[in-house]
């Protein structure tokens, strides 16, 4: 069985690392094509209704992406069929009536959201951003219960390569007919309206949805997944302080520099989501049939293996920080070469501590997850706040950088 879940493990990974390859890919071109047609400051006024809806989508799932892959994962070992699709129904329930609000507030109170950046550019760009909140949510309880049934493939196609993919055609075709930022905005949404479709139509094909009689595990639900919302929320305060922050103190430009730099020091998260996709679930099933000592191998296994291909790529981008930004965003990007080198060396350590958390969360232990991320998030707002106006982005990076070493 060890060797099962290894294999089951290494093949999972495989097929997530490659449809990330490719979604990471196509993703990367559309902020180049941004980045490079439309400059620092349209890509910085992205980059920040990027950040506000993002949270604001975290906030609206109340951790249930990860809840609903523990227990679908867990009842699937137990052949459970009616609380597997009690745990997606009561998913929406609670999920869709607070991502409408969200939207709402986003929607209307945008001027007044914009206000505090200093950027009154950025209200119509929001506006756009936030009609996509309410499919976000949808999109990740569908796409969490398939992931739930360990089918990688059609995780990696609805999340990698649908939405990168319909986001670069409509990007390109927007800004060929010269919508400039505007179809930028219009891009990213259209893309996350089609991702729930797309992911329904997998999950209804994995496990036919209405065949099934719900039983509802309500509470169970949220006693896990709230929790991590708090901790999501948390980690999304340390994914996007640096950029809000930076947009507070400095200006838009600077904010689109090191967004190239952190977006670029970021791709080595590749290697660990990949993993980590797959490896969440199948250790949860091993878990809910009580098969602890399998489940130390694998971590064992699956740490060793995210080191052995993280370091090379680590010491390729330090070493020629310079090239790989003016080869991919142009020379202005250069001044966030310091910058990209303190992110790069995080998220290498990052990656190679990324399976313990989610053992944490395989055994229920969710609370811990929010105390440790909410240390670290205060971390983060304060040296942030310290260190931005004395040492710019370059302050940012550091910044963050403490605070992730420290979670981790």
């Amino acid at each position: 069985m060890h060797d099962e879940s290894l294999l089951k493990v290494a093949k999972g990974a495989g097929i997530v690392f490659s449809g990330t390859a490719v979604g990471m890919l196509l993703a990367y071109i559309s902020m180049l094509i941004i980045a490079r047609f439309l400059g620092p400051e349209d890509y910085g006024l992205i980059s920040l209704a990027s950040a506000v809806t993002t949270i604001a989508s975290t906030v609206v799932l109340v951790g249930m992406p990860q809840g609903i892959i523990r227990f679908v994962s867990f009842y699937k070992g137990r052949g459970e069929g009616g609380k597997i699709k009690g745990v997606i129904v009561s998913a929406i329930q609670i999920v869709l009536p607070i991502s409408i609000l969200a939207s709402s507030i986003i929607f209307f109170f945008a001027d007044s959201i914009s206000s505090i950046f200093k950027e009154q550019g950025l209200a119509p760009i929001l506006k756009i951003f936030s009609i996509s909140i309410p499919f976000y949510g949808l999109y990740y309880i569908f796409n969490s219960a398939v992931g739930g049934f360990q089918e990688m493939k059609y995780v990696v196609l609805a999340r990698d390569i649908f939405q990168n993919a319909f986001r670069l055609l409509i990007l390109v075709s927007l800004l060929i007919l010269g919508y400039g930022i505007y179809g930028a905005a219009f891009a990213y949404t259209f893309a996350i309206i089609g991702a729930p479709f797309v992911a329904f139509f997998y999950l209804n094909k994995i496990f036919p949805v209405w065949r099934e009689k719900a039983v509802f595990t309500r509470k169970e639900l949220l006693s896990f997944s709230w929790p991590l919302m708090f901790a999501g929320m948390l980690g999304l305060v340390m994914g996007w302080i640096d950029t809000l922050m930076l947009g507070y103190f400095l200006t838009a430009k600077d904010v689109g520099i090191y967004r190239a730099s952190l977006s670029t020091a970021s791709l080595l998260r590749t290697v660990p989501s990949s993993f980590t996709s797959i490896f969440f679930p199948v250790v949860t099933e091993l878990y809910s049939k009580g098969m602890h000592e399998e489940i130390e191998d694998t971590n064992y296994a699956v740490t060793k293996w995210i080191f052995m291909i993280v370091l090379p790529l680590v010491m390729l981008m330090v070493l020629f920080s310079d090239d790989v930004l003016n080869i991919l965003y142009g020379s202005a990007y250069i001044t966030g070469a310091y910058a990209f080198c303190i992110l790069t060396l995080s998220y290498f350590f990052i990656s190679i501590m990324f399976p313990t958390g989610q053992i944490i969360k395989t055994v229920g232990r969710t609370k811990l997850i929010m105390l440790n991320t909410s240390v670290g998030a205060f971390l983060d707002a304060i040296l942030n706040y310290l260190l931005i106006p004395r040492y710019g982005i370059e302050g940012a990076a550091l910044a963050t950088g403490i605070s992730v070493l420290t979670v981790n």
